[in-house]
Order: C-alpha cells, then structure tokens, then sequence
C-alpha cells in the first residue's frame, strides 16, 4: 500500500504514531522541557524545507510538524540526529553553541 507516493511499512506506522502522539502531549504541555528544546531546535532547522514544502519532510514525506516529535532521525544524522536524553542535550548544546527557548 502507498500514501502520497510512499511505500507505508511497520516502521512508518510507528513513527507517525509516535509523532501525533507527542505532538498531542505538548499540545497539552507534558512534554520534558529537554524534550520540547530538541523539538523546537529540529523545527529551526526545517522551517525553510519541510515546514515549508507543504509541510512534507525532504527525507521520508511524513509530516514534518509531527515528524520532528520522532525520537529516531530519519534523515541519518544529515540535519540533526536522534532526540537525546536530558544529559546528552544539555551537552550537545554546549559543544555546537545552541540556545534554544521554551
């Protein structure tokens, strides 16, 4: 089966899932602040392609304001990597100078 030229697999399923389900939680602000940093951050990065382009992410063509709540990048690393824990935010943000801002 496809959707919008998409071949729909398990791993597409559960990462929409994902997505539209913490979109919902910070939605109704229960999401981690290290958490909505990160997302807040990935949005930054795609606000010029995929936020744009119809709201389509460039690498997998889901929706890029709920794919960007995903903890697996599916963009490899390319634009940002996986969603870290508080810890390793906290130091990646310092080693790539990121201020970000809930």
């Amino acid at each position: 089966m496809k959707y919008k030229g998409q071949k729909i697999t398990i791993k597409k399923i559960k990462s929409f899932l994902e997505g539209n389900a913490k979109f919902l939680l910070n939605e109704f602000d229960m999401l981690p602040t290290y958490y909505k940093e990160q997302v807040i951050w990935r949005a930054s990065i795609c606000k010029e392609t995929c936020l744009a382009n119809n709201d389509e992410c460039e690498h997998c063509g889901c929706t890029a304001s709920k794919k960007i709540y995903v903890e697996e990048s599916c963009n490899e690393g390319k634009k940002f990597p996986d969603l870290m824990s508080k810890e390793k935010w906290e130091e990646y943000k310092k080693e790539n100078n990121i201020e970000v801002y809930v």
